[in-house]
């Protein structure tokens, strides 16, 4: 009677094949919205810095309230993105490993042995994004600070509240750049 192991070895490579390139395409996935990232920041930029000023006095205000919250959405998606970017790396490099130990040989071994794994989440390019759009934050709540207090708020106490508001917006920026540098994938 002849042996099935073959066949069986051949269809479980199959399937690690199949997610393997399934992986990859969700590594794709988060790549390029990771890449999206970056102009949307300089477009935030140019927008706030060329309209901001000529809008009318109430709508500089609710600019001023708007964008500086937007930040905390934009930084915690393109965080989340570094993050499951850095899970399908993980995840491909470890169907690398079950393919070649089913192989006998190291067949597959990019992942598994790139010169950024492990030191950054996200890989080089996640890295640099979440950093980018950290970065480019700072500046639009700063420049957002210069404008509320060139304003020239009518009490000094609704600029108090502002700053109140913005240093609230840092905090919360930096707890979520924290999380991220602790991520470690399971």
């Amino acid at each position: 009677m002849p042996s099935t192991k073959p066949i069986a070895t051949e269809l479980v490579l199959k399937a690690l094949l199949n997610e393997y390139n399934v992986l990859y395409g969700l590594a794709e996935l988060r790549l390029n919205a990771l890449d999206r990232r970056i102009p949307i920041m300089g477009g935030l930029l140019t927008a706030f810095l060329s309209s901001v000023p000529v809008l009318p006095e109430t709508s500089q205000i609710l600019a001023l309230i708007a964008v500086p919250i937007s930040l905390i959405w934009l930084v915690r998606t393109t965080i989340n993105h570094a993050r499951s970017f850095e899970d399908a790396l993980r995840a491909i490099e470890r169907k690398e490993h079950q393919i070649n130990e089913l192989l006998g040989q190291d067949a597959m071994r990019f992942q598994s042995r790139h010169p950024s794994k492990g030191s950054t989440v996200g890989g080089r390019t996640g890295s640099e994004t979440v950093w980018t759009v950290i970065l480019a934050s700072g500046l639009l709540l700063g420049m957002s600070v210069v404008m509320a207090v060139s304003m020239h708020l009518e009490h000094p106490r609704l600029l108090v509240v502002f700053l109140i508001y913005i240093i609230g917006i840092v905090g919360m920026l930096v707890r979520s750049l924290c999380a991220w540098q602790k991520y470690k994938y399971q």
